[in-house]
């Protein structure tokens, strides 16, 4: 009767550079439910900025609006360029 070894596993000859609540926190700022979190408080923001005929409050609004929303645009970008070079269509028409 042969007997199999196993062989052990190898050390990792080198740290990850990028810690893994790194990457789950970019993996959520450029989510959807991310996007819309910011476009509600942004929303919120211009709609006090209104009540309140503060200028300041409502430009503050439209600056978190454009942050939160602009790394989910890219996010969607850069996906649909990834698409397109592999030659997979998303067109329903």
């Amino acid at each position: 009767m042969k007997t199999a070894t196993a062989l052990p596993a190898p050390a990792l000859l080198y740290k990850p550079r990028v810690k893994k609540i790194l990457l789950k926190g970019i993996i959520y700022l450029t989510s959807e439910k991310s996007s819309i979190f910011v476009g509600v408080i942004a929303a919120m923001m211009s709609y006090i900025g209104i009540l309140l005929d503060d200028t300041h409050i409502i430009g503050y609004g439209g600056i978190a609006f454009l942050v939160g929303f602009t790394p989910w645009a890219l996010r969607q970008t850069a996906r649909d360029i990834r698409q397109d070079k592999l030659g997979i269509s998303n067109d329903k028409w």
